[in-house]
């Protein structure tokens, strides 16, 4: 093994990296020159000879861009072989007999071999350089998670542990409003737990396919209650304000997952209102549109212009909102992701006067012969 080392570190370095083809890469080549010479053929009485050389260096290239290097040399070849064979006088042989088509049949292969191994090459290295953009986007997603489980799950938990461990040593101390307002702060702080353990188990079922668009029938009304009174105690501060006509027509759903969508926004847009500030929603669905249109306003800081679109990547927190000191970067990324299952969309702009930031959604609805089962 020793006495082999000298003399393989001696090869060129093609030849150490040089590997027997692939059935992929052979069937590739073979595919490229069969379509040039079918093209060839059927324009062998327009063109020159010169000219038709380059659609056989198409499918070199062709297969180079497909395949790689070992393609794209194994397509000269056979570009060099059927284009002397099928092309040159004498027909139907390798012999040549002029002197400018021997001339145009080595150059051709010549130019074939040096494309084909710059163009595999280039493929290879921007195959190599897309994996080592997913790889660093992968690090940053992975840095930004263990960041956003650290603060997230830090943060209430830190709260929970100070309110317990009072009332248990201060017990004799704190009067009865003392005690409640610690239990209320244990469970304000145990529910934004569960919604951000919920928002992760979510974004984990989004990632790997697992989400399952289990339809039913609902109103819109029965979501937003719903949202509501997930949220509890979350949207106290806040004064609402809710507007839609009493026909909405049904949605046909996944209702937990749009629940959770609304939660989503619902939390954003009170986490970060001023105390006494409004939220808004409000819902239309014109007579015969295809989509119930809905909005959620608040009155909060708003989203730079430059970060509406980007606040629904994961873990894009900015400077404010969901995308501030107390938000993870998941939960509009995931509202997106449940609309979009669905059919639907999100997008962000500025509330009414340029104050806060209204979340624009939309939803699908059922075509008209799909009606909703009547009770009996």
């Amino acid at each position: 093994m020793s006495l082999m080392t000298p003399l393989i570190d001696r090869l060129p370095r093609f030849a150490q990296r040089w590997h027997w083809p692939t059935l992929r890469e052979v069937a590739t080549a073979l595919i490229t020159t069969i379509v040039a010479l079918l093209v060839a053929w059927g324009l062998y009485a327009w063109m020159a000879l010169a000219n038709l050389s380059l659609i056989f260096l198409t499918a070199v290239l062709a297969s180079a861009v497909m395949a790689g290097s070992s393609a794209a040399l194994i397509s000269a070849v056979l570009g060099f072989l059927t284009f002397n064979f099928c092309f040159t006088v004498p027909h139907f042989s390798l012999a040549v007999e002029e002197r400018e088509q021997l001339i145009t049949l080595l150059f051709f292969l010549l130019v074939a071999l040096v494309v084909g191994k710059l163009a595999g090459d280039s493929r290879q290295r921007l195959l190599d350089l897309n994996a080592a953009r997913l790889a660093e986007d992968r690090e940053r997603l992975r840095s930004a998670l263990l960041s956003s489980v650290s603060h997230d799950f830090r943060t209430p938990l830190a709260s929970i542990i100070g309110a317990t461990s009072s009332l248990r040593t201060l017990d004799a101390q704190l009067s009865q409003e003392d005690r409640f307002a610690l239990l209320d702060s244990v469970l304000s702080e145990s529910e934004r737990l569960n919604r951000y353990i919920q928002n992760l188990l979510d974004m984990t079922r989004l990632g790997h396919g697992d989400l399952k668009i289990e339809r039913d029938w609902i109103a819109f009304d029965d979501l937003v209650v719903s949202a509501r009174k997930r949220l509890g105690s979350a949207l106290g501060h806040c004064h609402f304000v809710q507007h839609w006509p009493d026909d909405l027509p049904l949605l046909h759903v996944h209702p937990a997952l749009i629940e959770q969508a609304l939660v989503n926004v619902l939390d954003n847009a009170a986490r970060f209102s001023p105390p006494g500030g409004q939220i808004a929603i409000h819902a239309e669905s014109p007579p015969g549109a295809t989509q119930l249109i809905f909005s959620i306003t608040d009155q909060g800081p708003g989203i730079p212009a430059e970060l509406r679109e980007r606040v629904f990547d994961m873990f894009v927190t900015g400077s404010d909102g969901d995308r501030g000191p107390h938000g993870s970067g998941l939960g509009l990324a995931i509202c997106q992701a449940m609309l979009g299952a669905h059919g639907g969309r999100i997008r962000a702009c500025d509330g009414p006067g340029g104050l806060g930031t209204c979340m624009e959604m939309s939803l699908p609805l059922p075509p008209p012969h799909q009606e909703p089962p009547h009770d009996d």
